[in-house]
């Protein structure tokens, strides 16, 4: 099992776009993945430029202000240390998503770093509680229908978090996914 910086069990990340150095959603680490792509953040102009301007042009790539992207520790902590020699503004810095950040960027980077930049929970998240999860070691599971069964997929009828039912304006937490379980 691969566990996330805050403990638990890593979360999938993003799938539009595939991140992660399989592109499979997940940001893990394996022996395969010399550059450490555990963080999982997402990118700012101000970031996007910073790293330009290091030799590193993620834009050639497709990768795009706002886009969640698995990002290497090193590129993460280059833009920290700078941000924190006054070097570079706060925005700078990716916003991190502990819930689906590898361990093994703690391998290059403090959790305390990490938590001073922890992006606000997801609309797809509950109160900051981690949703369905599946199984990043087991690749061959398949992706598409759980994500189907836990309203994370684009144009999903299911709902997170506080909704207002049709008839009355109340608030209800939480969504039933197709099993009949609480998300």
């Amino acid at each position: 099992m691969l566990f996330v910086v805050a403990g638990g069990r890593l979360a999938q990340f993003s799938m539009d776009p595939p991140t992660g150095f399989y592109r499979d959603g997940y940001c893990r680490v394996t022996d395969e993945d010399k550059g450490n792509h555990s963080i999982a953040s997402t990118m700012t102009p101000a970031f996007l430029k910073f790293t330009n301007n290091r030799g590193n042009n993620l834009e050639s790539t497709g990768v795009k202000p706002d886009m969640k992207w698995c990002l290497c520790a090193s590129r993460w902590k280059e833009a920290y240390d700078a941000f924190k020699d006054g070097k570079l503004e706060k925005e700078g810095v990716p916003q991190v998503a502990l819930h689906a950040t590898d361990k093994k960027a703690l391998d290059t980077v403090d959790y305390k770093m990490l938590k001073e930049f922890r992006a606000p929970p997801d609309a797809t998240r509950e109160g900051g509680r981690q949703g369905v999860t599946i199984n990043p070691e087991k690749p061959s599971e398949d992706t598409a229908s759980h994500g189907e069964m836990s309203g994370n997929r684009p144009g999903s009828d299911q709902h997170y978090g506080k909704t207002k039912d049709n008839e009355g304006g109340r608030s209800t937490a939480g969504a039933m996914n197709e099993m009949g379980r609480r998300q």
